[in-house]
């Protein structure tokens, strides 16, 4: 277990949430400090997902520690977000064989908990950014003037890339924020070009129903542009690609190669990327987040040159063939979160929320 604390000497009005966020390699736990509307990590341990049997196991170290801890920081509520879907109070783990349980949780913590989905968490989280910050946040485009989301325009959106496809919404309400679900990242997945139609039609041949927007734009999606490479004799005998050890991380294998200047590497990643703004594309028409779109995930924080270089995502999302849908499109600023503690973040808001049901 990895520990790391920063709390303030000033403990005036302090109102503390404890917030975790549980992945398949990592489960993050922190104690979260809100004032006025803003948020800041006093203390966090960091846990090995495969190493534990269930969250609680975790949660009995951390509880251990907020015992050693003034009595003014000890939290008010809690918020655990995981990759699965939730129901009932319950989080059926995608990667993970354990399940999250809301009961269990406020049984061993004594506090309200919530339990959300992880993509909610990062929605959340959103808008708790500071988007001037260059540390946290990387502007990929600011509409001219960028003028600031007034009322009517506060739906931000945020979709992130990694294992899968995650697409997500915020909207701002009465001062306070609401996370809205999505399963935007299993949309159909439309092609923009012959390529991709040729690519869809060898993706299909490999799925039981019409693969959607994830198979193309995702981790798995690079894996499967790569296996296309292959079968179409992309690729030459002399690269990394052509017939890599088992059990190598593919899409990481692209990246990395696309850096050393493989030439089939570089064009599966230009390509991806410009998949990836027509699904942002897709997400922005349904949503409207005239407070800003957010592209979020390991993907694009590891290649944000990619999404930078060649204006080649913001290209594809502009791209309409009626001229007010690309004047609308381009009123919407664009931005890459850099900041890996968004979804802790997120999901101390949402312990905030159990406080004011």
């Amino acid at each position: 277990m990895e520990r790391k604390e920063s709390h303030q000497t000033d403990s005036s009005r302090r109102e503390t949430f404890l917030a975790c966020d549980v992945g398949g390699t990592n489960t993050s736990c922190a104690l979260v400090e809100r004032r006025d509307r803003g948020f800041s990590i006093l203390e966090r341990y960091q846990y090995k997902s495969q190493q534990l049997s269930c969250l609680e196991e975790a949660l009995e170290d951390v509880r251990g520690h907020l015992a050693q801890l003034p009595a003014d920081l000890k939290p008010r509520a809690a918020c655990t977000s995981g990759a699965g879907p939730v129901r009932d109070g319950r989080c059926h783990l995608t990667n993970l064989s354990w399940d999250i349980e809301t009961s269990s949780l406020e049984s061993l913590l004594g506090v309200p908990v919530a339990v959300i989905n992880d993509f909610t968490s990062i929605s959340y989280g959103i808008p708790l950014l500071d988007t001037g910050d260059s540390g946290k946040i990387t502007r990929v485009f600011t509409p001219s003037g960028d003028p600031a989301p007034s009322s009517g325009q506060t739906v931000r959106a945020v979709v992130g890339a990694g294992t899968g496809l995650g697409v997500g919404y915020v909207v701002e309400h009465q001062g306070e924020y609401l996370a809205l679900p999505s399963e935007g990242g299993h949309a159909p997945f439309a092609p923009c070009d012959d390529f991709n139609r040729d690519l869809l039609d060898y993706v299909s041949r490999h799925e039981p129903a019409p693969p959607g927007a994830e198979c193309f734009v995702s981790g798995r999606g690079i894996t499967n542009m790569l296996a296309f490479f292959r079968e179409t004799g992309r690729i030459s005998r002399d690269s990394a690609l052509f017939s890599p050890p088992p059990e190598t991380d593919l899409a990481q294998l692209v990246s990395r190669e696309s850096s050393r200047g493989d030439e089939a590497a570089r064009e599966i990643m230009s390509r991806f990327v410009t998949s990836y703004g027509h699904a942002a594309k897709a997400a922005a028409l349904h949503f409207l987040p005239l407070g800003g779109l957010y592209l979020a995930g390991g993907i694009v924080t590891k290649n944000e040159e990619w999404f930078l270089g060649e204006d080649r995502f913001i290209a594809a999302f502009h791209g309409s063939y009626r001229k007010n849908i690309q004047d609308l499109l381009r009123s919407i600023p664009v931005f890459i979160v850099r900041d890996y503690e968004v979804s802790l973040y997120g999901a101390a808001y949402g312990a905030y929320l159990t406080t004011r049901r």
